[in-house]
C-alpha cells in the first residue's frame, strides 16, 4: 500500500514539473507572410484606332465638349484637345471616329461675323407760324409729304442728319450740336443733342423680310428758344426735349420715331430713323 502511495506522489510531481516547463516556454511569434500583388496588366484593345484631327477655325477645347457625346466611352478611349497645335487626338472604335470626323467637318467652320449696320438719324423742324423754309433732301421728301398729311404743321425744315455704324447686337451712343432748330433774329447758341440706341439687332419677320429691332431708343436735345419780352426785345433760353421708345423697322426703311415740342406747341422737332445692312 505504501508503495502505491509513493508511486502516485512521484507521478504527480513529474506531471507538475512538465506542466510548469511547458507553461514557462515562450510562445513563438507568428511568422508574417506577404503575398506580392501583381501589377495590373496594361489594357490593350486592338479594336481601338487612333486619329489626329487638325482644327482650323474653332477652339479644340470647345469642340471636344460636343464630340464627347459621340464617343463610345469604353475603357482605353480618349479625346485629347491641344489648343497650341489646334488638334484633337481621338482613340476609339473606327465607326465612332468616322462619326466624329463628319461632325468636325461640319462644326469646324469660320465663325460668322456680326453684320455691320448703318444707322441714320434725321432731324426735321416743324413749325405752325414760322415763315422760314429750308431745302429738304430728296430722300426725305416722301416723309415730309406724309407728315403734311398727318400732322398739323405748316412749315417743315430740314435741320441735319447723323450717321453712325454699329455691329449687329451692339449699342450706339453719341452726342453733338447743330444750328438752332428755329432761327430768329439775335438768337444765338447751338442746339446740343445726344442719343442712345441699345441692342440693335437684325432679324427676320414672319414673311422672311429683314427687320431691325431696337430695344431702347433715347434721343434728347437742349435747344435755345426765343423769348419775347414785354418791351418787344428778344432773349434766348434753353429748353430740353426728349424722345424715348423701342421700335422695329424694316431694313432700309425710313420711319418717323416721334415728335417733341421745343419751347411751345407751335414748334417741334421730328426724328426720323433708318437702319440698313452694309453689304
Amino acid at each position: 500500500m505504501r508503495f502505491y502511495i509513493i508511486l502516485f506522489l512521484l507521478f504527480s510531481l513529474f506531471s507538475t514539473n512538465a506542466y510548469g516547463q511547458s507553461a514557462g516556454r515562450p510562445t513563438p511569434a507568428p511568422v508574417a507572410t506577404t503575398t506580392a500583388t501583381p501589377e495590373p496588366e496594361r489594357f490593350l484593345n486592338k479594336d481601338l484606332k487612333t486619329q489626329i484631327f487638325e482644327i482650323k477655325h474653332r477652339d479644340p477645347l470647345a469642340l471636344v465638349k460636343v464630340l464627347k457625346g459621340l464617343s463610345s466611352d469604353d475603357r482605353g478611349t480618349q479625346l485629347t484637345p491641344d489648343k497650341d497645335f489646334k488638334t484633337i487626338t481621338v482613340r476609339d472604335y473606327q465607326e465612332n471616329i468616322t462619326v466624329m470626323e463628319r461632325a468636325i467637318s461640319k462644326l469646324d467652320t469660320p465663325e460668322k461675323l456680326p453684320a455691320n449696320l448703318e444707322v441714320q438719324l434725321h432731324i426735321i423742324a416743324a413749325s405752325r407760324g414760322g415763315k422760314e423754309k429750308g431745302q429738304v433732301p430728296e430722300n426725305l421728301k416722301d416723309i415730309v409729304t406724309e407728315l403734311q398729311k398727318n400732322i398739323n404743321y405748316g412749315n417743315y425744315r430740314y435741320v441735319t442728319s447723323i450717321l453712325n455704324r454699329v455691329q449687329d447686337g451692339n449699342t450706339l451712343e453719341s452726342s453733338g450740336s447743330t444750328d438752332p432748330f428755329f432761327p430768329m433774329p439775335d438768337l444765338i447758341g447751338k442746339t446740343g443733342y445726344s442719343y442712345l440706341l441699345r441692342n440693335i439687332k437684325l432679324g427676320m419677320d414672319v414673311s422672311g423680310n429683314e427687320v431691325v429691332q431696337i430695344n431702347s431708343l433715347s434721343f434728347g436735345v437742349r435747344a435755345p428758344v426765343a423769348i419775347v419780352k414785354k418791351d418787344g426785345t428778344i432773349s434766348s433760353d434753353y429748353k430740353d426735349a426728349t424722345i424715348n421708345t423701342s421700335l422695329s423697322l424694316r431694313e432700309g426703311e425710313k420711319v418717323v420715331v416721334g415728335t417733341a415740342n421745343i419751347g411751345s406747341s407751335d414748334d417741334a422737332l421730328i426724328l426720323v430713323i433708318s437702319v440698313k445692312k452694309i453689304k
